[in-house]
């Protein structure tokens, strides 16, 4: 069970949520701490009492729920967080005792054993989401995240308060100037700092990114890894500076189809405005050889449909999808509640990619490499075969496909649209269930 549970990553890494919130971890599926950046450091947090429950938890081979999406994610043996953080630790689950013992933060593990989960290490491995300032409103999005569908949800709750939670209107902490001040002076202070991963809202309207970057610039600490995600609405020539100041520079591109079904997704945003855009990015490699640019997609029941023009996307332009997760929630956007004649389609449609371009099956690890992209590619393309082969079906398919129908009903009752325009081919589907 150690084995199969066991995650390094509370040892380095840490999140901290658009209202100031920490997370143990940027996969956790929900928030298990009530500290916020607004009196709690970021150190403080670190060794708090709930980091140093959720080590000591790890530690002794608990099944934690927190950790239930990656777990799901590893049952049909996806690429997910958890064997990401321990390939920093150089843990391979494959040989795992040795390669534990082995781990150049073995120590740390011991020390945090004898200490009752209290670490020694130092959070260098960052996720910072600045405010929910965002242009889209993405419907498998939080409302909390997406300052757009924030409003939306104001509406949507007052047409099915069930599926559609009352927003929280709490203020992003980066507005508060002093504490954004005080966060960048501390953020200086850590040393062997590796890596900051930016998100929003749309993390380029947002001065904080833009604050951060040239803080960290100005005090020289620039051999470290910056990233962020963009949602492609924008073209932002700035972000050169940045790219060719830092060691490296990561540019996720967030994208659901490169069909016009994005358009419905990540509504209100255009395909035919955003592909330009993300063209413009990824000439940038030509450039800066120390820019990785990667698609970040959230797999949903619609956007499977045309998953295979994505993989295709993704081999002409010799760019890896880094999927984010497959959709864990909310519950009835899960792919699982696919009908099996559509589901076989998908199947179909994937295979004939992977026969077309004789892809493999490659075991990688850091899938950001840049001289690992086609074998990347390759893996994320058979992850998702092997997931529509294998996933179980859910016990209450029946409640969530009518779920489903009702939640894309109350979206299109504001935007004015239909989901039919976009997937005829699912029309007898959602017909069934009172679309």
């Amino acid at each position: 069970m150690f084995q199969k549970t066991f995650c390094s990553s509370p040892w380095f890494h840490l999140h901290i949520d658009y209202d100031g919130s920490y997370k143990n971890c940027r996969w956790g599926t929900k928030q298990i701490s009530n500290n916020k950046i607004h009196n709690t450091s970021l150190l403080q947090f670190y060794n708090s009492d709930d980091m140093k429950k959720f080590r000591f938890d790890l530690l002794q081979g608990q099944n934690i729920s927190f950790c239930a999406s990656c777990h799901y994610e590893e049952s049909f043996g996806k690429l997910n967080g958890r064997i990401r953080q321990l390939n920093k630790s150089a843990i391979d689950t494959n040989n795992f005792e040795l390669t534990m013992r082995s781990s150049p933060h073995y120590q740390n593990f011991l020390y945090s054993f004898q200490n009752e989960g209290k670490a020694n290490l130092k959070p260098v491995d960052l996720q910072i989401m600045l405010s929910n300032v965002c242009n889209s409103g993405c419907i498998m999005c939080s409302p909390e995240s997406s300052s757009k569908l924030n409003r939306d949800y104001e509406k949507l709750h007052k047409i099915n308060d069930r599926l559609f939670k009352s927003p929280n209107n709490n203020v992003s902490w980066t507005q508060d100037s002093n504490l954004l001040e005080t966060f960048i002076n501390e953020l200086c202070s850590i040393k062997n700092l590796k890596y900051i991963h930016f998100l929003g809202g749309e993390t380029f309207y947002d001065p904080a990114f833009y604050s951060i970057c040239d803080s960290l610039i100005e005090r020289g600490i620039t051999d470290i890894i910056i990233g962020t995600t963009t949602n492609g609405t924008i073209y932002n020539d700035k972000i050169k500076k940045y790219i060719a100041s830092f060691k490296e520079f990561h540019l996720g591109l967030s994208i659901e189809s490169i069909t016009e079904l994005n358009d419905y997704i990540r509504w209100p945003g255009k395909i035919s405005e955003i592909k330009p855009n993300m063209l413009k990015y990824l000439e940038l490699r030509e450039e800066f050889k120390s820019l990785y640019i990667l698609l970040r997609i959230t797999p949903n029941i619609l956007s499977i449909y045309d998953i295979d023009k994505l993989f295709e996307f993704m081999i002409a332009k010799n760019v890896v999808a880094e999927s984010c997760n497959i959709l864990y929630d909310p519950a009835h956007l899960k792919i699982e509640l696919l009908p099996d004649d559509i589901r076989q389609e998908v199947l179909y449609k994937i295979k004939v990619v992977i026969d077309r371009y004789n892809i493999k099956d490659y075991n990688v690890i850091n899938t950001r490499r840049t001289d690992l992209i086609n074998q990347a590619t390759a893996k994320t393309i058979q992850d998702y075969y092997r997931f529509m082969q294998s996933y179980d079906i859910p016990e209450n398919l029946e409640k969530l496909r009518f779920d489903l129908v009702q939640f894309l009903k109350s979206f299109e009752s504001l935007r004015n649209n239909s989901i039919l325009d976009y997937l005829p081919r699912y029309e007898k589907f959602l017909r069934t269930y009172n679309y």
